[in-house]
């Protein structure tokens, strides 16, 4: 039912086809079985006989129970297919390049794991039986109604019949056209007021809050106007469609058809009438539900469509020569250090860095500095496997990162970013992560180590951009990763702290940090400096 269905969804679907089938054959069946207790009343009122009775109440058992096994088919048949699909994707995202993840944010990401998936919901538990039941339904009681009534009886439905083919086909299209006409409008409405509001001051001083106002002006015209055409030429033809798709109008239109036929023929035209367009009207909200699944599939697709990091070796079983994992040793028995060997970046065709040749002392601190946009981020993502090079090798000490399994980088090279996420929970929940069975002596030293005196049961939500830097440097210090790449650790604290945080750093034990700054006071303090322009590395 969805058109864009790539391999994560299709891969997901593919081990429920076999149920939602049946459950569709059954919610046929069921709609045949209604058409049928239909016919049983038309003939006990053609010809008063208690067997009629009885094959009516069959149909109704019948058509009951074969609705509850379809629904019950098919409601389970979705339940696996999200559940597989949202393992597809939580796979997925956990391979996503920290690019890809800050370019999709938070809410994006919250948008396709949970909202798209169950806007998926409705197009596959609900959708598929309804169809199976609009053509089953209609087209039996259409031949009844032929049979019983002959070819006049079928003009009972034509009024009806017009009007949902405009309602459901013609009114979408132009709601749609008409939408995006006022998303745009409304969008226009809204910067100019931006512009009027939060640039009061300087509109006043360089003259140009006629120029707002008169745009503000322009686009509420243009979106009454829009409107105005809009329930013109679609809020009142679609009114008028429902009107006659009301049961009352297929009666009328019955009543005139078969005003002179005999009662069992009359009651013949009115039933089978309601019942070819009954199932009709109910998939008008179905269609609505398709639009929604439609979209989010586009967006699951493009998600699952993302390029992803290369997830080294199956399993997490070291490779040859591989010491990188476990416990930082004390500072004169260092640990391997990340090498870059010809690295280099691209993104649409624009060089970000490189090509790098880089050998980060171990057991040192390292500072990164160089200008807004020469790259500093961008080596701090390599050195933490937030992205691949397209060109060049990364090793850790001998062993290419490739050749570790992208699943234990994390104890490996902890990577602190400059602005932190933390989660709604404690500050103990937040640091317990990096060391599950820690205990509450060890989480506060992390957090003083830090300078970050906050209690462990105290929400972490609250805390401000400086506390999560530091409540996620403490969770990075808690980690056995003998590498520590900290992107920005001290922008957002003031120059005590900064200190403070500095002095904790300079005296880690067997740790090699890498680490940016736009503070060349601090990166005076480090063992080693690197100065990057251009993506290139000039000292």
């Amino acid at each position: 039912m969805l058109t864009s269905t790539g391999p994560g969804i299709g891969r997901a679907l593919h081990g429920s086809v076999a149920r939602l089938a049946t459950g569709i054959g059954c919610a046929a069946l069921a709609a045949g079985a209604g058409v049928a207790l239909l016919a049983a009343v038309v003939e006990f009122v053609r010809a008063p006989d208690p067997r009629w009775v009885w094959w009516g109440a069959l149909a109704l058992v019948a058509a009951g129970a074969l609705n509850s096994l379809s629904s019950w088919l098919a409601h389970g048949a979705e339940a696996e297919f999200e559940h597989r699909l949202r393992r597809v994707l939580a796979a997925h995202v956990s391979r996503l390049p920290t690019s890809a993840l800050a370019r999709l944010g938070a809410q994006g990401l919250r948008t396709r794991l949970d909202g798209d998936v169950s806007a998926l919901h409705h197009a596959v538990a609900h959708l598929p039986g309804e169809i199976a039941t609009v053509v089953i339904a209609p087209l039996a009681a259409l031949v009844l109604l032929a049979g019983y009534a002959g070819p006049p009886g079928l003009l009972a439905v034509v009024p009806a019949a017009l009007a949902a083919v405009f309602r459901l086909v013609v009114i979408p299209r132009l709601s749609r056209r008409y939408a995006a006409d006022r998303g745009r409008t409304v969008g226009r409405i809204v910067t100019a007021v931006d512009d009027m509001v939060r640039g009061a001051v300087i509109t006043q001083v360089h003259g140009d809050e006629s120029g707002a106002s008169a745009r503000y002006a322009a686009a509420t015209r243009e979106f009454g106007h829009g409107f105005r055409d809009w329930v013109g030429r679609v809020a009142t033809p679609a009114a008028v469609a429902t009107a006659l798709l009301q049961p009352s109008v297929t009666l009328v239109a019955a009543f005139c058809v078969g005003h002179r036929m005999p009662v069992w023929q009359l009651t013949a035209v009115c039933l089978f009438a309601l019942a070819s367009l009954a199932p009709v009207l109910r998939l008008g909200h179905g269609l609505d539900y398709l639009g929604a699944a439609r979209d989010a599939a586009r967006r699951i697709d493009a998600l699952i469509a993302e390029p992803l990091l290369h997830p080294g070796p199956a399993g997490d079983s070291p490779a040859p020569r591989d010491e990188t994992a476990g416990t930082p040793r004390a500072a004169g028995d260092p640990k391997p250090a990340p090498v870059l060997e010809a690295v280099t970046v691209r993104e649409g065709g624009r060089r970000l860095v490189g090509p790098l040749d880089l050998v980060i002392t171990p057991n040192a601190v390292t500072a990164v500095t160089g200008p807004s946009g020469s790259g500093k981020t961008t080596l701090l993502r390599l050195l933490g496997r937030g992205i691949d090079p397209d060109d060049g090798t990364i090793r850790l000490g001998d062993t290419p990162y490739r050749a570790l399994p992208l699943e234990s980088m994390a104890r490996r090279v902890a990577t602190v970013p400059q602005s932190p996420d933390v989660l709604p929970r404690s500050v103990r929940e937040n640091l317990l992560p990096a060391r599950p069975r820690a205990t509450d002596p060890e989480l506060r030293a992390a957090l003083a180590a830090t300078a970050l005196d906050v209690p462990l049961d105290a929400p972490a939500g609250p805390l401000s951009g400086g506390e999560r830097q530091r409540l996620a440097l403490a969770r990075a210090l808690l980690t056995q990763a003998p590498v520590l790449v900290l992107d920005e650790p001290t922008s957002a604290l003031d120059p005590d702290t900064a200190e403070a945080v500095m002095n904790t750093l300079l005296t880690l034990p067997g740790r090699t940090i890498v680490l940016t700054t736009h503070d060349h006071a601090l990166a005076a303090r480090a063992d080693h400096r690197i100065v990057l322009e251009h993506g290139e590395v000039v000292a």
